[in-house]
């Protein structure tokens, strides 16, 4: 286990950000608070490799489902996605910061092992959290984030409700306390003519359809 970090999620201390953003770029785990829950985090990088088997493996999930990617901004919905509909751009523009994750097709630069086998997609969120903008940027690139759980286990909203084990399991570890949202996101895949909500959190399919007639 690495070392356990306080950390303010509003204002996050240069030197706890800059820590795990230093373990990121080593290829390490970081455990972390988002906006929605917390969640185990690896970059995107050529220049790191690890790859999604640890992060499967501290899940106890099967591989071959597709580990989302947090992103900064909007427009770095072009930065691991290709073929854009021109209705999921709108989805991020609205929802974005915030808890709306937008599947799409997934661009070159991503590994196999971290898109959906069965389609090719990747699961892209950027989160309305100081914290994970900061990570991002002192990292170098986006963080893949998966809920940081057992797989088919609720995924953790408060620093205490975290698995000892998975807790354990990683290079790095921030408690934030709380997450804002406290529950997990809205998915809506954007692959074909019409997005398609596949999981409803606090953004529902109802604001979906609202701002895509607006």
């Amino acid at each position: 286990m690495g070392q356990v970090f306080r950390v303010d999620q509003k204002q996050p201390s240069d030197e706890v950000v800059n820590h795990a953003a230093s373990v990121l770029r080593a290829g390490g785990i970081v455990l972390l608070p988002t906006d929605t829950v917390y969640g185990l985090c690896t970059v995107l990088s050529d220049r790191v490799v690890t790859g999604a088997q640890e992060l499967f493996d501290i899940k106890r999930r099967d591989t071959g489902i597709s580990i989302p990617l947090l992103v900064a901004k909007p427009t770095d919905l072009y930065v691991a996605g290709r073929d854009i509909p021109a209705y999921a751009t709108k989805l991020a523009e609205h929802f974005w910061p915030g808890p709306l994750t937008i599947v799409v097709k997934a661009a070159e630069r991503v590994k196999p092992e971290f898109r959906k086998k069965e389609d090719d997609s990747i699961a892209l969120r950027c989160a309305d959290s100081e914290l994970i903008h900061k990570m991002i940027l002192a990292a170098g690139g986006p963080l893949f984030a998966t809920s940081a759980n057992t797989h088919q286990l609720p995924a953790p909203a408060r620093f205490e409700d975290v698995e000892p084990r998975i807790i354990e399991a990683a290079d790095c570890v921030l408690d934030g306390g709380d997450c804002v949202e406290g529950i997990s996101s809205t998915i809506v895949i954007c692959t074909g003519d019409e997005p398609h909500v596949t999981r409803e959190g606090s953004i529902t399919e109802a604001q979906i359809k609202e701002a895509l007639a607006a």
